[in-house]
């Protein structure tokens, strides 16, 4: 599980965007298809991530890794 975890760390992008004052940071994290589908460890860690940084997870399923790869090449 751990390797499964670095892994997919390695393909992740992460942006952190502030709204008001009232409202939770957000984070928007672009992954592997198969991370955040229900059956997917993506569920799992949102909720606990959520509860320990006190902000709004984003689960962004981008496809493959030639798919994702490809879109954060073209958002930056």
């Amino acid at each position: 599980m751990n390797k499964f975890i670095n892994f997919a760390a390695g393909f992740l992008l992460a942006s952190v965007t502030t709204a008001s004052a009232d409202d939770l940071p957000k984070l928007t994290i672009y992954t592997y298809d198969s991370f955040v589908s229900d059956w997917g460890p993506g569920p799992a860690i949102k909720k606990a991530f959520e509860k320990t940084c006190n902000c709004e997870l984003n689960l962004v399923g981008a496809g493959d890794g030639a798919a994702l790869l490809s879109r954060l090449q073209l958002e930056g």
